[in-house]
C-alpha cells in the first residue's frame, strides 16, 4: 500500500466572493430595488405584530451628487445580534425565522411576509460599491450601523439614529449610475412592488405604487361595481383589451388571488401559451408566466398573487415541483372552463363574440375536455356558405337548416378549406347548408359530435363521398355515351404520370362547375403522411421509414367526377379528340379541378399543370403571331375602311343643300356653246343644278389642291372627252378614283376620232353632232339623252334629284324669267344675297328691295314666277 505524501484541505479565496454570487443570482439590475423594499415591507410586518395599528411607510430618495439611493423603512428594525445572525450571514433570514413562528402560532401575518432565503441583500451588490445599513430596532436604546463593500468583510459602528426602523444606503457603482435617474427608479418601483401594502415614496412624493389592488378589498357595494374596477385595472394595466373577466378568488388548500381575462388579441398558433404575471405576497416575481394555465387556455392573459406559490432563489420564478403550483394549475383552468360555460349559458352574445375571436382554440378545449365539450359544443361557431352572418352559425342553428335525411338532422361538412369554393357552389345549387371544417380540430370536433348525438344526427364529408343525392348516376344509354371519354381522359391522365385518378361520369349542379374531386379517407391519410415527412420538424430518422410505407403502399384512388350538365364536358363528349389542343382541354379539366380543391395540389400535380401550362403556352405563341399577321392585314385595311368614311364624311360636309354638278372642259373658247348648252339644261326647271367649272370659283391657290376641292363639293359630273384632252382624261380619272356611285355624264362630239377607253365605255355618253353647232342644237341633243317625252329617264339624274333639298337659283334661271325681266346687274345682286330659290322665297319682299336695291314691285312677280 502506497503511504501518501501529505494530506491538506483546499483553501477558498472569498475575496469578490459576494459581488460573484449577486451577479449570478440578479440577471437584471434593477432588482435591487425590489428586495430591498421587500426587507422594508417584512420589517413593516413584523412591528404589526407588536404594534396592531402601526402604520407603515417606505421612502425612497435620490442622492444623486453622492451616487446615492436611501431606503427608509420605519419597521421594527434590528438589534445587534440581529444584525450578526442574520444580516452578516448569507442565507440566514430574520423573516424566515419569524414566519415559522407566526405559523406555529397560527397568526395569519405569516402570509404577508414576503422574505424567504436571506440572500435578497446580495441583490444590492450588482450595482453598489457600497452599502450602509443604519437600524435601530423597536424598544431598543442602542442604534447601529453597519458597512460592506461586497468582501467577506463588514464593520459595524455605534450610531445615533433616533428612530426606530432602517435605512439602507446604496452607493452607486459608476457603471450603474443609469439607476440614479428618478423616472427609472420609479419605474422598477411600479413594476416589482406595485401591490406591497405600504405606500411607497420616491423624493418625498407618493404614493408610486397602487397598493390596493380590486382582488384585496374585501367589501363591494355592487357586483357591477366589481366588474368595472377589475375592467378599469386591466385596460390600465394592459394593452389589449378584455373580452371578459375572470376574477380569482382562491382560498383551500391553497390561496390566490387576481384576475383572469380573454383578450382581444388573437392567438394564431395553437401550440402558443396563455400568460399570467405572477406576484407572491405582492411582490413580483415573473411576468408572462405561460406555464401556470393549463396548456389549451391559449387567449387568457391576467395576473395571480399567491402566497403558496415558492419563489427560486433569484425570485424571478418560480417553483413547479409543490403542489401549490399542480393545485392552482387545475383550479385555475377549471375557473376559465366554468366562466365559459356560464357565458355559453347565461350571455350568449358574449360568448358569441369570443368565440368569433378565438373559434380555434375554443375548439380544441372542446375537443380534449368532455366536460367543457357538453356545455358549449352546439354553441361553437363554423363557417358555412350562409349568407347571413358572414356565414358564421352555431352547431344548434346549423342542425335546422337542412332537410332531414331517415330522421336524423344532417351535418355535411368538407375537410379541407381549400375546398370551399366548389363544395359551397354544390351546396348551394342543392340548397343545404354545409360546413367548412378545414380548421384544426372542426372536423375531430364534429365527428366527436357525431358520435354523441348518432341516434339524432347524420354526419357526411361531401369531399370523402359519392352521395347520389349531390353526385346523380347517368341512365345506362348516357352513360354508354360517355363512356369513351372516361377512358380518354383516364389514358391521357397517366400518360402525364397520374395513374390513381378514376374517371366517373356524374351529373350535378351547377352546370358552369366542370369537374369535382373527391378522395377515399385512405388518400387523404397517404396525402398528409407525405406532407407530414417534408416538414423540417418531422422526427430525424424516421424520413426513411415514412418514404418506405409510402412506397410500399398501393397509391389509393382519387375521383374525377365530370359533369354532364356542363357545356364544355358535352363538348368533349361529342367531338373527336385526338387533336392536341382537345387533349390540352381534358387535362386542363383535371387541373381546374385540383385548383379547385388546392389541399390536393402536390409537387408532381404542379408539375403536371406546369406541363401543361407551358404546352399550351407554346401554342398560344404560334396562334398569337398568326393572330398578329392577321391583325396587320385587318388593320391596314381598317385604316383604309376609315381614311375612305373620313374622306365621304369631309366631302358630305362641303357639299351644299343644292345640287352641284362639275363640269371638265378643255381650256378653250370652242366650247363656250357646250357651257352654255349644259348650263341652259341643267340650271333651269326641272332641274334647277348648279353647274360649275375649275374656273369660276377658287377654293384654293394651287391648280390640283383647287380642282380636287371641286370634285369634293360635287354631287355629279359632266365632262367634254370628245378630242381626250389629257388634263380632262386626268380630272376624270380622279372623278372616278373613289368610285363613290357619284354620276358621270360623258359628252362626245360625232366628229370625234379618237376611240374612248375602256373604263369609259360603260358610262352615259351623251353624243352631240359637232362643237360648232348652234347653242339651241346642243341643248336639244343634251336633254334628249335623259328625257322622253317630258319623263327623266337617266337613273343618274333621278338620283340626283333625289339629293336635291334646295334648287340652285342661277343666271341662267333668272334670264329665263319670260313675265320679269331682269337687268343683268339685278340678277347679280339677286345672286349674290340669295344662294338658291327656297332662300328667296323664304325672305319678305320688303328685306329683298333692302338687300338687292330692286324696285319694290318687282319682288313679288319674282318670288310667284319662282314658286309657280
Amino acid at each position: 500500500m502506497v503511504e501518501p505524501l501529505e494530506q491538506f484541505k483546499m483553501e477558498t479565496n472569498f475575496e469578490g466572493l459576494i459581488q460573484l454570487l449577486a451577479k449570478s443570482l440578479y440577471p437584471e439590475p434593477d432588482v435591487f430595488v425590489r428586495e430591498l423594499i421587500q426587507n422594508a415591507h417584512d420589517s413593516i410586518v413584523r412591528r404589526q405584530e407588536v404594534e396592531p395599528n402601526f402604520a407603515g411607510r417606505i421612502d425612497v430618495e435620490l442622492d444623486t451628487s453622492n451616487r446615492q439611493i436611501i431606503f427608509r423603512d420605519n419597521g421594527i428594525g434590528m438589534d445587534r445580534q440581529d444584525i450578526k445572525d442574520f444580516l452578516s450571514v448569507i442565507g440566514s433570514t430574520g423573516t424566515g425565522t419569524a414566519r415559522q413562528k407566526l405559523k406555529e402560532d397560527g397568526r395569519a401575518a405569516a402570509y404577508n411576509l414576503i422574505g424567504q432565503f436571506g440572500i435578497g441583500m446580495l441583490s444590492a451588490f450588482v450595482v453598489a460599491e457600497k452599502v450602509v445599513v443604519q437600524t435601530r430596532k423597536l424598544g431598543e436604546q442602542q442604534a447601529f450601523a453597519w458597512h460592506n463593500t461586497g468582501s467577506t468583510d463588514c464593520i459595524l459602528y455605534a450610531d445615533n439614529r433616533q428612530e426606530t426602523g432602517s435605512d439602507i444606503i446604496v452607493f452607486i457603482n459608476p457603471e450603474y449610475t443609469f439607476m440614479l435617474d428618478e423616472k427609472r427608479l420609479r419605474e422598477a418601483i411600479v413594476k416589482y412592488c406595485d401591490f406591497v401594502q405600504f405606500p411607497i415614496n420616491l423624493n418625498g412624493k407618493g404614493p408610486v405604487n397602487t397598493v390596493l389592488a380590486p382582488w384585496y378589498r374585501e367589501h363591494w357595494p355592487s357586483q357591477a361595481e366589481k366588474e368595472v374596477t377589475y375592467k378599469m385595472f386591466i385596460n390600465r394595466r394592459y394593452p389589449d383589451n378584455a373580452l371578459d373577466l375572470i376574477p380569482v378568488e382562491i382560498n383551500e388548500p391553497f390561496q390566490a388571488r387576481g384576475v383572469l381575462y380573454i383578450s382581444d388579441s388573437r392567438v394564431a398558433d395553437f401550440n402558443s401559451t396563455g400568460v399570467v404575471d405572477i406576484f407572491v405576497r405582492r411582490m413580483f416575481i415573473r411576468a408572462g408566466d405561460n406555464t401556470i394555465l393549463p396548456p389549451w387556455a391559449k387567449f387568457i392573459r391576467g395576473i395571480i398573487d399567491s402566497p403558496d406559490l415558492q419563489p427560486t432563489a433569484a425570485r424571478d420564478n418560480i417553483q413547479r415541483n409543490n403542489p401549490a403550483f399542480e393545485f392552482l394549475q387545475k383550479r385555475l383552468g377549471e375557473l376559465i372552463v366554468e366562466r365559459l360555460a356560464y357565458l355559453a349559458q347565461k350571455e350568449p352574445n358574449k360568448f358569441k363574440q369570443i368565440n368569433i375571436w378565438h373559434h380555434y382554440h375554443l375548439k380544441g378545449m372542446a375537443y380534449f375536455h368532455d366536460d367543457f365539450f357538453e356545455q358549449v359544443a352546439e354553441l361553437l361557431l363554423f363557417q358555412t356558405n350562409a349568407k347571413t352572418n358572414n356565414g358564421l352559425m352555431s352547431l344548434q342553428d346549423y342542425l335546422t337548416k337542412n332537410r332531414s335525411r331517415d330522421n336524423k338532422a344532417p351535418i355535411y361538412y368538407f375537410a379541407y378549406m381549400g375546398a370551399a369554393a366548389q363544395f359551397y357552389k354544390l351546396a348551394d345549387a342543392r340548397g343545404w347548408v354545409v360546413i367548412n371544417a378545414g380548421g384544426r380540430f372542426e372536423e375531430e370536433l364534429l365527428i366527436k359530435y357525431g358520435k354523441h348525438h348518432h341516434r339524432t344526427v347524420h354526419i357526411e364529408r361531401l369531399d370523402a363521398t359519392d352521395d347520389e343525392e349531390l353526385f346523380q348516376r347517368l341512365e345506362t344509354t348516357e352513360a354508354e355515351k360517355f363512356r369513351q371519354l372516361e377512358l380518354d381522359l383516364e389514358r391521357g391522365l397517366r400518360l402525364s404520370g397520374l395513374t390513381n385518378v378514376l374517371v366517373r361520369m356524374r351529373r350535378f349542379e351547377p352546370k358552369e362547375l366542370p369537374s369535382v374531386i373527391i378522395v377515399s379517407p385512405e388518400t387523404e391519410a397517404e396525402e398528409k403522411l407525405r406532407h407530414l415527412v417534408t416538414q423540417p420538424w418531422f422526427m430525424e430518422g424516421m424520413e426513411d421509414v415514412a418514404e418506405e410505407a409510402l412506397k410500399q403502399n398501393q397509391r389509393r384512388p382519387i375521383h374525377l367526377s365530370l359533369n354532364a350538365n356542363n357545356p364544355l364536358i358535352q363538348k368533349l363528349g361529342n367531338i373527336e379528340r385526338r387533336s392536341d389542343l382537345v387533349q390540352e382541354v381534358m387535362m386542363g379539366v383535371y387541373n381546374s379541378a385540383i385548383l379547385y380543391s388546392h389541399n390536393l395540389l402536390n409537387q408532381y400535380n404542379a408539375e403536371v399543370m406546369h406541363g401543361q401550362f407551358v404546352r399550351l403556352f407554346n401554342r398560344l405563341i404560334e396562334h398569337q403571331t398568326q393572330t398578329l399577321e392577321l391583325e396587320k392585314e385587318l388593320e391596314a385595311e381598317r385604316r383604309q375602311k376609315i381614311e375612305l368614311q373620313k374622306q365621304q364624311v369631309e366631302t358630305m360636309a362641303k357639299r351644299p343643300d343644292h345640287v352641284l354638278i362639275f363640269m371638265i372642259t378643255p381650256f378653250s373658247d370652242e366650247y363656250k356653246p357646250l357651257e352654255e348648252a349644259v348650263r341652259l339644261v341643267f340650271e333651269r326647271s326641272p332641274y334647277c343644278f348648279e353647274v360649275q367649272l375649275a374656273r369660276d370659283y377658287t377654293y384654293k391657290s394651287g391648280l390640283l389642291e383647287n380642282v380636287r376641292e371641286h370634285m369634293l363639293r360635287a354631287h355629279g359630273f359632266i365632262a367634254e372627252i370628245s378630242d381626250l384632252n389629257p388634263n380632262v382624261m386626268f380630272e376624270l380619272g380622279a372623278v372616278m378614283l373613289p368610285d363613290d356611285s357619284r354620276p358621270i355624264f360623258s359628252l362626245r362630239s360625232q366628229d370625234a376620232r379618237k376611240d374612248v377607253p375602256a373604263d369609259l365605255k360603260e358610262k352615259l355618253f351623251v353624243p352631240y353632232s359637232s362643237i360648232a353647232d348652234p347653242v339651241e342644237t346642243l341643248e336639244m341633243a343634251i336633254r334628249n339623252a335623259f328625257e322622253r317625252d317630258g319623263r327623266i329617264v337617266h337613273d343618274g339624274i333621278n338620283a340626283l334629284l333625289g339629293q336635291r333639298q334646295k334648287r340652285f337659283l342661277s343666271r341662267t334661271l333668272l334670264e329665263g324669267l319670260r313675265r320679269t325681266r331682269l337687268e343683268s346687274n339685278e340678277i347679280a345682286s339677286l345672286m349674290k344675297q340669295y344662294k338658291t330659290v327656297e332662300d328667296l322665297l323664304a325672305a319678305e319682299p320688303a328685306e329683298v328691295v333692302r338687300k338687292t336695291g330692286l324696285q319694290e314691285y318687282v319682288i313679288p312677280a319674282i318670288q310667284g314666277e319662282l314658286k309657280g
